[in-house]
């Protein structure tokens, strides 16, 4: 495990950001008292949280490094990641996520990046990346701020205490806003296979409004975001045969794209068009404009969020959202 998890963290740090967009995504309300399972006692969660070293974070908007408590970060992650309609439940689930995500992290960093100035990561809370702080708490929700901080609370620090763990380590816990109703394996995207990062059922993501999405976009647009991000594309011929050929893992995202002779990463090429999702077609239309279609939101790899929420309403513990979407981790206390 320790072996492999330094493989894929350089990977899933620049992924990292791209579920944390899940707030800008309007989302059905939910119940904020569904399928509650019984909790630990809060004050023992929040001394235990609270006993952990701090984590170093660089805040990408001062350049500064913060220090920040592990039981601020969890609940400023919870904020970030997910609206405050989203159930009880599915809240924790994302606790529990985000809690043994940044132990992961932690445990592999070495220092050697010196972007990161010494921090274990990086994250913007004035943008809403990666965690918010109180203060961003406060604008964000404005009038709303006592009860959804009171709520947020109440529903997270009984789980303070709570990882997931693989073969005795944190578990790299990724997450992403909304899967194309499977989720990707880490293999995938990223070339290194982790165990608990495999493709699983997620078809409760079909039922959000914000499933699909159909973009346009110019021959030009295009053109300008593939040379810009590839080299060796030979964009001078008609735009209707640029791109030949769509590959796909088994999950249903493109792995493969053909340009020509040139073959490149789907993931890649979703980066380069600001795409919301690898799981898209493309057609070159009679409008002479390229239409692509996404199914999703983020790099499908570990929970959904959508989905957790949905399992969640249907009356599934975080317990039970944590086992589905990672496989073979162990809940700890």
């Amino acid at each position: 495990m320790k072996k492999t998890l330094p493989l894929i963290l350089l990977f899933a740090l620049l992924v990292y950001l791209l579920p944390m967009v899940t707030l800008l995504i309007p989302h059905p309300s939910g119940s904020s008292d569904s399928a509650s399972s019984p909790a630990p006692s809060t004050s023992s969660a929040t001394s235990t949280a609270e006993s952990e070293d701090p984590l170093l974070i660089l805040d990408e908007d001062t350049d500064t490094v913060m220090t920040v408590s592990m039981r601020d970060y969890v609940l400023g992650a919870v904020a970030a990641e997910m609206p405050m309609t989203y159930s009880d439940e599915a809240l924790r689930a994302q606790a529990v996520a985000a809690h043994s995500y940044a132990l992961a992290v932690k445990a592999q960093c070495d220092g050697s990046d010196p972007t990161l100035k010494g921090a274990y990561f990086k994250a913007d809370p004035v943008r809403r990346v990666g965690f918010v702080t109180d203060e961003v708490m406060q604008r964000l929700w404005g009038d709303d701020y006592e009860e959804n901080k009171a709520r947020l609370e109440s529903v997270v620090t009984p789980v303070l205490d709570r990882v997931l763990l693989y073969d005795g380590q944190p578990a790299l816990a990724c997450y992403h806003a909304i899967s194309n109703g499977v989720t990707e394996s880490s293999e995938a995207v990223w070339g290194t296979a982790l165990p608990y990062l495999v493709s699983v059922d997620s078809s409760l993501d079909l039922q959000s409004s914000d499933y699909e999405q159909t973009i346009t976009m110019t021959a030009q647009e295009v053109s300008e975001c593939l040379l810009s991000s590839f080299a060796g594309l030979d964009l001078s011929g008609d735009p209707s045969g640029w791109f030949t050929q769509l590959e796909l893992s088994d999950a249903g995202y493109v792995q493969k794209v053909h340009i020509g002779p040139v073959i490149c990463k789907g993931s890649d090429v979703r980066t380069a068009l600001s795409l919301r999702s690898a799981a898209f077609t493309i057609t070159y239309t009679e409008d002479k404009v390229f239409s692509i279609t996404t199914h999703g939101y983020g790099h499908g790899v570990g929970m959904s969020q959508y989905g957790a929420n949905a399992m969640a309403l249907s009356g599934k513990t975080f317990e039970e959202i944590l086992a589905h979407y990672y496989p073979g981790t162990q809940l700890s206390q």
